[in-house]
This record gives structure tokens, C-alpha cells and sequence, in this order.
């Protein structure tokens, strides 16, 4: 049910992609992000969120679509596993076979990646219109969203905005949930660009 509002907004923002021609106080971004993920219970790891930005700039509003939020985590190692890392005496990082007792290759400690998928939107308000940060003109944007799966939660927004000349703009980010939290830089683009139309 949530996966598809989701969906719908997503649809509704691409549909604004004629519309904002019209009116360039209203702008639609394609968005991507690069950033750190820490999922408690399921460890930390590298997210690249995907999907939209639509600005309100008359309103003061950034409201962001992540139509595809995908996160690779290092597993966790496993109780009683028969692989475990630990220290030597030395402090030195070592891979230990429980079974046997015996010092082994440290691949064998080495975890695998996974990928997960999740999707999410969020709500932010500009409270002040210009701010200088680095001596650069930007906006800083507080707000809230839902992340829709692994785990679903409602998160805290605050984030740092700027704009390009070339219509372009990025930012960066921090997301703090319940058993979530993210930070990372995105970066935003006008779709009529990226598909190489004026």
C-alpha cells in the first residue's frame, strides 16, 4: 500500500516535467545520492538513493521521492559461526576457526555483501531563503519523510541546499530515524537535460 503512494507521487512529479516550463517557481529535479547507511540490526554500509526533487520555491518546500534506495551492507558475522574474527595479543586483527581452534586465512572472515532495496519520500521546509555556507549561497531545508521498507520508519531531515547556474543543484544530507540513520551528498538535475532536450 505505502510501496504504491510512493509510486503515485513519483508518477504525479514526472508528470510536472511540461508543466514547469510554465511556471519556474515550481521545478522538478531527477535526483541521485551517494552516502553512509547505518540500519541497526543489519550494520552499516554504502546507499545510493534514486528519484526526485520537486522545489516550491514559492512555499519554501523541497519535497524528495527516493523511488529506489539501494543500500549494500556488509553481513554480520553470525552467532556460532564457525569463522569469527578477534585480536591477537599483539592487537593485531586475526580469523579464528572455532571449531578446530586454529588461526585461518582471513577470507574466511570476510563478509558478503548484500543488497537491499528500499524506497521513500520526505517533506522539507527552507525556513530561511538565503543562507552563505563557505561563502556560497544555499539553503538550509529541515523537514520530515517515511522510509517504506527494511525498516519502515518516520525520519528527521536536515540538509544543506545549492543551486548552479546550469539549473543544476546538490546538497548534502542527514536522515535520522528509528533504527536508521543516513548521511550522504546528492546531487540533482533537470530531466529535460539529462534527456539532452533545452
Amino acid at each position: 500500500m505505502r510501496a504504491t503512494a510512493v509510486l503515485l507521487l513519483s508518477l504525479f512529479l514526472t508528470g510536472i516535467l511540461n508543466a514547469q516550463e510554465r511556471t519556474p517557481a515550481t521545478r522538478l529535479y531527477a535526483a541521485i545520492g551517494l552516502g553512509f547507511v547505518n540500519l541497526e540490526e543489519r550494520g552499516l554500509g554504502l546507499d545510493v538513493p534514486l528519484g526526485f526533487h520537486l522545489i516550491l520555491v514559492r512555499y519554501r518546500l523541497v519535497a524528495a521521492v527516493q523511488a529506489l534506495d539501494l543500500a549494500l551492507l556488509q553481513k554480520q558475522d553470525q552467532v556460532g559461526a564457525r569463522f569469527v574474527r578477534a585480536f591477537t595479543s599483539y592487537g593485531e586483527p586475526a580469523c579464528f576457526d572455532t571449531q578446530t581452534g586454529y588461526l585461518v586465512s582471513s577470507f574466511r572472515c570476510g563478509g558478503d555483501t548484500k543488497a537491499l532495496f528500499s524506497l521513500g519520500a520526505d517533506l522539507s521546509f527552507t525556513p530561511v531563503e538565503t543562507s552563505f555556507f563557505g561563502g556560497k549561497p544555499g539553503k538550509l531545508a529541515v523537514g520530515v519523510g517515511y522510509r517504506g521498507l527494511k525498516p519502515r520508519t518516520v525520519y528527521g531531515t536536515l540538509g544543506l541546499l545549492f543551486n548552479e547556474a546550469n539549473g543544476a543543484g546538490g546538497g548534502i544530507r542527514v536522515a535520522l530515524g528509528r533504527r536508521y540513520v543516513y548521511l550522504g551528498a546528492h546531487w540533482a538535475f533537470l530531466p529535460k537535460r539529462l534527456l539532452g532536450r533545452r
